[in-house]
């Protein structure tokens, strides 16, 4: 049953800018980098660097703290609002489907989503590495660590933003809070004091040299229990919803 709500889902991707979503994000990170390494080489690969890990370092940073996140709020709106602007939702809730099920099925089509779009990005470096020729073998085991330690930072965020998104009819109130979350992470990176934003869980467990001498399983752990403890809240709002 849980597999034909996950089919429908996506079938329905066919007809909204989700697709375009997924690809435009990491060819908007790739194309800024391409620039900078193009002509900034010098002065952002400084003596005693290595021109890879510099590389997938650049492209990390910008998709953990400014793309990911804001790419989780807006897939999460799109995917809910479809039901929102065809009032769709009286007739899914009507269905002989668990509403955990829907709820599920919706949220994992987005994390689907996410870890298509890093996987994007990551064939997209080594293309965009080739073209700069860019010196020395592509470090895999590093590149994959690096997505996977953005994916992972931005787990509670997705689970954050898709249930704002199933609470508010209006998708401009989870866009507003995605937006003011990025950019306070933006600005406060590395302040202790703010270690505490889910917004900062994707910067902070990156396996990156800026990280050094922080717990990154710490954040790991506090981004995947967060991110279960909002998917529990979410999941009992959801089932529990009017229609």
């Amino acid at each position: 049953m849980f597999w034909r709500i996950v089919n429908a889902e996506r079938m329905k991707l066919k007809s909204n800018w989700v697709l375009f979503s997924v690809v435009m994000a990491p060819l908007f990170v790739l194309l800024i980098q391409f620039a900078n390494f193009m002509f900034r080489y010098q002065s952002v690969v400084r003596k005693g660097d290595i021109p890879w890990v510099k590389f997938i370092e650049q492209h990390a940073v910008i998709w953990a703290v400014m793309i990911l996140p804001i790419l989780a709020a807006v897939l999460s709106s799109i995917l809910i609002g479809v039901e929102n602007t065809d009032n769709n939702w009286k007739y899914i809730l009507s269905l002989p489907f668990k509403r955990g099920y829907i709820y599920l099925a919706k949220l994992s089509i987005i994390f689907y989503l996410l870890v298509v779009s890093s996987i994007l990005l990551g064939l997209g470096m080594i293309v965009s590495a080739s073209l700069l020729d860019l010196p020395g073998q592509v470090p895999i085991v590093f590149l994959i660590k690096a997505l996977l330690g953005a994916l992972v930072g931005v787990f509670a965020i997705l689970n954050i933003q898709f249930w704002l998104s199933t609470k508010f009819e209006n998708p401009g109130i989870p866009l507003a809070i995605a937006i003011c979350g990025t950019v306070t992470a933006l600005f406060l990176l590395q302040s202790t004091f703010t270690r505490w934003l889910p917004w900062v869980y994707p910067y902070l467990t990156l396996p990156i040299k800026l990280n050094e001498g922080i717990n990154i399983v710490w954040y790991v752990c506090q981004s995947v229990i967060l991110g279960f403890l909002c998917f529990g809240a979410g999941l009992r709002q959801f089932v529990n919803k009017d229609v």
